[in-house]
């Protein structure tokens, strides 16, 4: 009742004020509450604009609901809505995150298709020359010197390097395979509800009792948009719209010193994602999808000088007297 009761003040004071404005913008919102007789025969003089009857009747109402409504700490609402404003600021950096976030996804994605394969080889052949290399030094060593130390951190270093570079193009064709199912309409779509989605149940978004809870719908919603599962994606975003994800903390507290401390973590949060973005933009990779102009051309060059690497470490495992590449 709470509610009513604050917007029927506005209205009060806004009738004196003689401001028209002011009284039907709260009229619609105060249509949207629970009304009982006396509320409705209040709207109804408001929107035959009876003002004179009006304020008589909001002045009688008022009067009978101060006598049985508890008292309420103003700082509670100011803190809510201080908490509200706040989340939703949140809420759009955390938007905006994921949006660049998923552009260098997609560049990424390109960019394992058109190069991986190529960087893959280079890597190998690097991988090859170290083992060779240290080998060899393994076989003079044992007459001569000890095994050189440095050559044997950088046949690791290769071995994990090409290791690792090989998985991650695994994981991104079975990723662009999962996207390739889908049609280009579906694949925009599912960018369109992972953000939408995401924005609902965001672990940074919710209070502490429920990160756990949001925690599993993220992942579930990223697992789903990694393998190209728009049904599900959609099927969370539907939970989430019917009013079940977790809810923000602005809804759930009601103590001011829960709201205060949740106000403070957020300030924290938003300041954290300011600088992560800030740092974001001074990436070589960021700089480098937002101001390229000539993809195609872009791709052309690279292939052009990882040829040319690739030609390179060949000769350099021939030229070294080593018999095989692979």
């Amino acid at each position: 009742m709470n509610k009513p009761i604050k917007r029927l003040e506005i209205i009060k004071n806004a009738i004196e004020l003689e401001d028209d404005e002011i009284v039907q913008g709260q009229l619609v919102r105060l249509k949207k509450e629970p009304l009982d007789e006396a509320l409705s025969a209040i709207v109804q003089a408001l929107e035959a604009r009876r003002y004179a009857d009006a304020i008589t009747a909001i002045s009688a109402w008022l009067q009978s609901q101060r006598a049985l409504t508890a008292w309420q700490d103003p700082q509670i609402a100011a803190s809510k809505l201080e908490l509200k404003t706040l989340e939703s600021e949140l809420q759009d950096l955390v938007d905006r995150r994921n949006a660049r976030i998923q552009r260098l996804d997609d560049f990424n994605d390109l960019y394992m298709t058109r190069l991986g394969p190529l960087m893959t080889e280079i890597l190998r052949l690097r991988k090859v020359l170290a083992e060779k290399m240290l080998r060899r030094q393994l076989r003079e060593g044992s007459r001569s010197e000890p095994v050189n130390e440095e050559s044997a951190r950088q046949a690791d270093a290769a071995s994990q390097d090409y290791e690792s570079y090989r998985q991650r193009h695994q994981e991104a064709q079975q990723h662009q395979a999962a996207q390739q199912r889908l049609a280009e309409s579906e694949r925009q779509e599912l960018k369109r509800l992972w953000r939408q989605a995401s924005k609902l149940c965001h672990p940074d978004l919710v209070a502490d009792a429920l990160k756990a809870e949001a925690n599993t719908l993220m992942v579930r919603l990223n697992q789903a948009r990694q393998h190209g599962d728009l049904a599900t994606v959609r099927t969370i975003l539907a939970r989430l719209m019917q009013g079940q994800q977790p809810q923000m903390a602005s809804v759930r507290l009601n103590e001011l010193a829960p709201l205060r401390q949740r106000i403070n973590e957020i300030r924290r949060q938003i300041q954290a994602l300011h600088l992560e973005l800030s740092g974001l933009e001074k990436e070589g990779a960021w700089q480098l999808v937002t101001t390229l102009r000539d993809p195609e051309g872009y791709f052309q060059q690279q292939e052009k000088a990882m040829g040319n690497t690739i030609r390179t470490l060949e000769k350099q495992i021939v030229d070294a007297g080593f018999d095989e590449v692979a």
